[in-house]
């Protein structure tokens, strides 16, 4: 008996021993606009894309803006998407990958014809929204005649179409996302009073990974399939 005991063991202990997949765990702060539980937002598909040509398992979290990056930065996720430069001077375990995923125009938005503006300072005689914790806006529209802060894009909107707010500010790609979510429209101002490129960063664990990515992202730029993604995930009819 003990014999086949120890035979028993010993073929267990040679069979080889399967190792996990590893899973990349990339997380979210953003908007549903961009990100949601079903995946069928632009960030879901771009990143579904880019680790599907890159054979590398993903797993896409959505969490709060602050702590997404919280996440990022100890390393309990692997990355974050996405972020304008810089925010290695805040966090400073995350590495940017070089090639931007998305570029954010801020735009300002009104029902009137009259409205004109043209820089930061053509907001100042104007009721403006935002939603709130929009550090651009917190920053750089605080001068305004009376600023009114949405808790998000919804409210924002509907603060515009009921006329207590004669300007709201937001991000162009993601606006018709709400107005078809709302049935209406407002007029998008031009020119835009920023545009930022957003990165993907990951945790410094993962530098290795980094020129290859940024070598994906190009090629999906390249061969048409970004546009394909951005198309049916942030073009509505209106």
């Amino acid at each position: 008996m003990k014999a086949l005991s120890l035979v028993v063991l010993l073929t267990l202990f040679s069979l080889p021993v399967l190792a996990e997949t590893p899973v990349f765990r990339l997380n979210s702060g953003s908007p549903e606009s961009l990100s949601n539980e079903t995946g069928d937002g632009f960030y879901n598909q771009i990143s579904a894309e880019i680790f599907k040509r890159l054979d590398i398992k993903l797993s896409f979290i959505r969490l709060p803006s602050k702590r997404s990056l919280m996440h990022a930065n100890t390393g309990i996720d692997d990355g974050n998407i996405s972020r304008i430069k810089g925010m290695e001077k805040k966090w400073p375990n995350l590495i940017r990958v070089p090639e931007s995923v998305m570029i954010w125009e801020f735009t300002a938005y009104s029902l009137a014809n009259d409205v004109k503006i043209n820089g930061w300072k053509s907001l100042n005689k104007y009721t403006i929204g935002h939603v709130r914790g929009w550090q651009i806006y917190e920053k750089k529209a605080a001068g305004a005649k009376k600023v009114i802060k949405a808790k998000d894009a919804r409210q924002l909107f509907e603060l515009l179409r009921s006329g207590r707010i004669d300007i709201a500010l937001f991000e162009r790609a993601q606006a018709p996302y709400w107005f078809n979510k709302l049935k209406y429209t407002a007029k998008p101002l031009s020119p835009p009073l920023a545009v930022k490129p957003l990165y993907i960063y990951l945790n410094k664990k993962h530098a290795n990974l980094i020129p290859k990515m940024a070598k994906v992202i190009s090629e999906i730029k390249q061969d048409g399939t970004y546009q394909k993604i951005f198309n049916r995930t942030l073009t509505f009819k209106q």
